[in-house]
């Protein structure tokens, strides 16, 4: 009976050893398909942290450069877009000659290519907590809805 167990134990423990590789390289690959999405996830967010911090350091030309030529802008959950020259004009009337800035923001994914900026809006004479919905399209934002 004990070389029996002996045996059954000595075998289990060969098996074991020989599926270790096996099971390290599975949670390998559950690691490294985690840092994917992860880093699909921060690209995704770049361009609208981008901003942000453009916005923060009143860096004019890097605020526009996050934004596509088509890219549309609206006030409210159902607001009309804006074309994309009113778009541009109102980048440069109230985001960017009014120095706008998000304090405190906090990202979320939502949608595939959608990114939600939520904390404390203000430009020069405005202040409102911010709800900002942005669409952003291969790398570059490409609509920006302020969902007050």
């Amino acid at each position: 009976m004990k070389l029996r167990l002996q045996v059954f134990l000595m075998a289990s423990f060969s098996f074991l050893a020989c599926m270790q590789p096996s099971i390290q390289k599975q949670n390998e690959n559950k690691v490294s398909k985690s840092n994917q999405i992860t880093m699909q996830d921060e690209n995704l967010v770049k361009p609208v942290k981008k901003l942000i911090e453009a916005m923060e350091a009143e860096d004019a030309k890097l605020i526009r450069a996050q934004f596509a030529t088509t890219a549309t802008q609206a006030y409210g959950a159902d607001g009309k877009m804006k074309t994309a020259e009113e778009t541009a004009k109102w980048l440069e009337s109230d985001i960017i000659s009014r120095q706008g800035k998000v304090k405190s923001p906090e990202y979320t994914i939502q949608d595939g290519n959608q990114v939600v900026v939520k904390g404390q809006y203000s430009s020069r004479g405005y202040t409102n907590k911010a709800d900002f919905l942005f669409t952003v399209e291969n790398g570059l934002i490409t609509s920006w809805r302020m969902r007050y």
